[in-house]
């Protein structure tokens, strides 16, 4: 409900208008703009009394009345809320990530968790930079990263005829950034965390393909703010082109990479088993995303056939590739860290420079 207001105009939507009740219209423009009754509208105006928008960045100079009037855009929606791309007036583009109702008694477990991930600061890693908290409205406020995600960089947008396939330099330094992130997490964090939740769709790409890895502790922060846990939903808007793209595969590969079986394609074989994650849950994570990335498709033992071409870099995809089938050792004792892992990459580009 908060976001209602951060289009330039807000129109309030009429009791007929929206059969579903999801407040939802299209804007005079034809692009996506939030809309709610008056009803909803009054409701959030007796919530912002009670509560305030925490910066975790000093450097930031933003308050809720700026946030509210801002231009806000839809850019994704899963189990744990709604994604908006958020323009403030002097031009500073965030993420703000909508969590929705509920936790109303666990305020002080919010602001514990959320406080200790705005503590992460790393290149590779998407900074949380602000959060709101009320009765029946939590938000996260990120850093906006221009390029969209691994998934769609893979994989394309909904209505693509053909995707522009990513070089394996490319290929080769969004994996290492990656890698970079995820050691900084285990090894150099407060807290030595674990991210739990690696996948494509949550792998971000900024202006210079750098990658940037994100949705850290959203699960945990979805169960507090009452929302569905991100175990049980986690199929963002924009991986539907993922699962259009899977009805041109075998039947076989259809089946296997189902938009139902995805996710979890992703986790470690431990964790059917195992409640609490471990940093070789990340490890395994990792390897089925290097497969994604050497394959260009949903992960399968092969390799694109667009970098078969590049002989002089075949040395260095044999490599990954071994890397790779390392990180997915069904053993997590078998698994190298990601320390080590990110080490060997180190030691393969020096020596092809």
């Amino acid at each position: 409900m908060l976001l209602s207001y951060c289009c330039s105009i807000v129109w309030v939507c009429d009791n007929d208008k929206d059969d579903h009740g999801d407040g939802f219209e299209k804007g005079r423009n034809g692009k996506g703009c939030l809309c709610f009754r008056k009803v909803e509208l009054e409701t959030l105006s007796e919530n912002l009394e009670q509560y305030d928008l925490v910066l975790l960045d000093t450097q930031l100079a933003f308050d809720l009345d700026e946030l509210l009037k801002a231009s806000a855009f839809v850019l994704g929606k899963s189990g744990t809320g709604i994604m908006y791309k958020v323009v403030l007036d002097d031009g500073l583009i965030l993420a703000v990530r909508r969590l929705g109702e509920g936790g109303s008694q666990r305020f002080k477990e919010f602001r514990t968790e959320v406080e200790a991930i705005g503590k992460l600061r790393h290149p590779n890693i998407v900074t949380l930079r602000a959060y709101y908290w009320s009765v029946d409205e939590k938000l996260l406020i990120y850093d906006y990263v221009p390029n969209g995600s691994l998934a769609l960089a893979l994989h394309g947008k909904a209505g693509m005829v053909s995707v522009t396939p990513l070089s394996w330099p490319v290929r080769l330094k969004i994996i290492k950034g990656i890698a970079k992130g995820l050691v900084y997490l285990h090894e150099f964090s407060p807290k030595k965390h674990v991210h739990g939740d690696l996948k494509p769709s949550n792998i971000l790409l900024d202006q210079n393909m750098e990658s940037r890895i994100s949705d850290f502790g959203l699960g945990q922060l979805a169960g507090i703010a009452g929302n569905s846990p991100i175990m049980q939903s986690d199929r963002m808007l924009s991986d539907e082109p993922q699962e259009r793209l899977q009805k041109s595969a075998s039947s076989e590969a259809t089946a296997i990479y189902s938009s139902k079986n995805l996710r979890s394609f992703y986790q470690a074989p431990e964790a059917l088993k195992v409640v609490k994650p471990s940093q070789k849950w990340d490890v395994y994570s990792y390897g089925v995303i290097l497969l994604a990335m050497l394959t260009g498709k949903y992960p399968v033992v092969c390799v694109d056939p667009y970098l078969a071409p590049d002989a002089d870099e075949e040395e260095e995809i044999i490599a990954v590739l071994k890397i790779t089938m390392a990180c997915v050792h069904s053993s997590p004792e078998r698994r190298p860290t990601m320390r080590h892992v990110f080490d060997a990459l180190e030691r393969l580009t020096r020596s092809t420079d």
